[in-house]
């Protein structure tokens, strides 16, 4: 297990109400301005607890949990990588963090290039790691697979209830993804327009500092094409490839992974 710097405080939890959104961090305590660290789908601010840990430094680090996950509860519905976005803004400026670096992993990263790329409170530097939100051409069509399971979940939403939900909920925990069997129903029409969502244009909008961090045995988002072609849209973007990483470079690599972090975070601007 990875253990913290000598002299380093340890990360605590914070607890607060955003727009009427009960929202929850870990925070470890250091210089402003902030990094800002958003986890990915299915995740939480303590999948980063190995970087909180072992990050050497001197910034302030906040690993925020999202709406309906970790230990911030749900709230509202209708939750889009939009509306994420933007209350990652309205927390951001409640907190008077105008000036914050951001780091993004997976659907974190989604949020994160939304908020890098449109107006408002907008990052100095942006680390993404295995982002999702940037489709292959080839992929922007529905597979055979999806097309059948979409039919066949029609046909059952048709059906008089209780048999529509039950029929809906056997299809879903039949045929679909694990983060989809997974999810709340609350969230999985999120997760579906997430899947859908293409970020292209608002990644070429990007012009702050970026590092694109993925690693070389990801199966959920391969190195190529989607992290190749992230990098690539990204006027500004720097790429690192962790050989030995899967999905999760901070996890299989993170030791390197907090050197990695640690230089660009630090670095002048």
């Amino acid at each position: 297990m990875a253990t913290a710097q000598p002299g380093r405080p340890l990360p605590t939890r914070t607890d607060s109400v955003v727009g009427g959104q009960s929202l929850s961090w870990l925070e470890r305590p250091g210089a402003d301005p902030p990094v800002v660290l958003l986890h990915g789908w299915g995740a939480s601010a303590s999948s980063f607890g190995s970087l909180l840990r072992q990050s050497r430094t001197e910034r302030r680090l906040v690993a925020l949990d999202l709406p309906g996950f970790g230990a911030s509860p749900i709230g509202a519905a209708g939750w889009t990588t939009a509306a994420y976005s933007q209350l990652v803004r309205d927390w951001l400026a409640a907190r008077g963090w105008e000036r914050f670096s951001l780091l993004g992993h997976s659907y974190g990263g989604s949020i994160s290039l939304r908020i890098a790329a449109e107006p408002g409170l907008q990052p100095d530097r942006l680390l993404l790691c295995s982002a999702s939100g940037v489709r292959p051409a080839a992929q922007l069509a529905p597979s055979p697979r999806v097309r059948w399971f979409r039919a066949l979940r029609a046909s059952a939403r048709r059906l008089p209830a209780p048999a529509a939900g039950v029929a809906t909920e056997w299809l879903a925990q039949r045929f679909g993804s694990a983060d989809y069997r997974a999810a709340s129903p609350e969230l999985r029409a999120t997760l579906v327009a997430a899947v859908r969502e293409d970020l292209s244009l608002q990644a070429s909008q990007i012009s702050v500092p970026t590092l694109v961090i993925w690693g070389a045995r990801d199966q959920e988002l391969p190195l190529q094409p989607e992290g190749r072609r992230l990098a690539a849209l990204i006027p500004p973007a720097e790429m690192v490839v962790f050989e030995a990483s899967g999905h999760f470079p901070f996890l299989d690599e993170p030791g390197r992974f907090a050197l990695v972090f640690d230089s660009f975070m630090n670095a002048e601007l």
